[in-house]
């Protein structure tokens, strides 16, 4: 079954290019089900993964997490997929009631074969709500960058933060006390939101992703500002240095970004737009080019 792009319901589009293929996985949930928003949210990704030539049509490669693997967990949010020493690792936002949220880490030998528990554990901090974890390598060194959920975030004051720590070689442990290096509350630029099921107010900082260049740790990241939804740009000297903001990437309507080299060799960012269930669509443009991504 191929569906083109502009047909592919889909939040927190992630791309993963091997072998001359562009692979896409995300938030991708049942359209079935997209009138009602709520029961998305709970049942979140159905973990498919797409691949395609052009990132036009894409077609279906199958499920990467077998049903009964995640029984008791929901609202799978994010997945992203890394290739670190041969392994393939899926890296996903999940629920349990006598967990809470966090994110875990599955692993498989094959791209196209179903992917299990790497440890069966949060990689995340026990007893934190925390969302949208990704990986970044550094001189051998892995890192974990994930979200601080501000409805519940580890300070109880509505602050959504990112937070780093480093990771074991086979990544299956914390190493040391996850930094803050971005607040939500404090950037200067979010604004607050309100949940709508609760009042509550805070301030959101999720979806980071991480790139080297030139010597800079640049992390993209995600949250609410008085033009709306939007993606980030801050910097950093090194992997636990002070993030300072650069500029807004996706300035409107879009977000939880994410950058991948093409086969034509160049650079782009794709993330989701709009920001509005059950439209939201994979958007992209050259990085280079700097544009809104509208």
């Amino acid at each position: 079954m191929k569906v083109h792009v502009s047909d592919l319901l889909i939040r927190d589009p992630f791309v993963f290019v091997e072998n001359g293929e562009y692979y896409l996985l995300g938030t991708t949930y049942n359209a079935q089900l997209s009138t009602d928003y709520n029961k998305c949210v709970h049942a979140g990704s159905d973990f498919m993964l797409y691949k395609s030539h052009d990132l036009k049509v894409f077609e279906k490669v199958g499920c990467m997490v077998k049903k009964d693997t995640l029984y008791g967990y929901s609202e799978f949010w994010a997945p992203e997929l890394h290739k670190v020493n041969g392994k393939y690792y899926l890296i996903v936002s999940v629920f349990r009631e006598d967990k809470g949220r966090g994110s875990i880490i599955l692993v498989s030998d094959k791209i196209d074969k179903p992917f299990t528990f790497l440890t069966g554990e949060y990689i995340t901090p026990s007893g934190w709500s925390c969302l949208d974890a990704t990986l970044f390598v550094k001189d051998g060194k892995n890192y974990l960058y994930f979200s601080d959920e501000w409805r519940f975030s580890v300070t109880k004051d509505g602050d959504g933060g990112i937070f780093v720590v480093e990771l074991s070689q086979d990544l299956k442990e914390t190493i040391g006390e996850p930094k803050k290096v971005i607040s939500g509350k404090n950037c200067g630029f979010a604004r607050e939101i309100a949940d709508v099921f609760t009042s509550e107010k805070g301030y959101v900082a999720e979806g980071p992703f991480v790139k080297e260049r030139d010597g800079k740790i640049e992390l993209y990241w995600s949250t609410f500002s008085h033009q709306g939804y939007c993606v980030v740009k801050s910097v950093a000297d090194s992997v636990f240095g002070a993030y300072e903001f650069e500029r807004f990437v996706v300035e409107k309507d879009g977000g939880h970004a994410m950058i991948f080299t093409g086969l034509d060799k160049q650079e782009y960012i794709t993330f989701h737009q709009p920001n509005c269930p059950p439209n939201e669509r994979m958007n992209k443009f050259l990085l280079e080019k700097q544009k809104s991504g509208k």
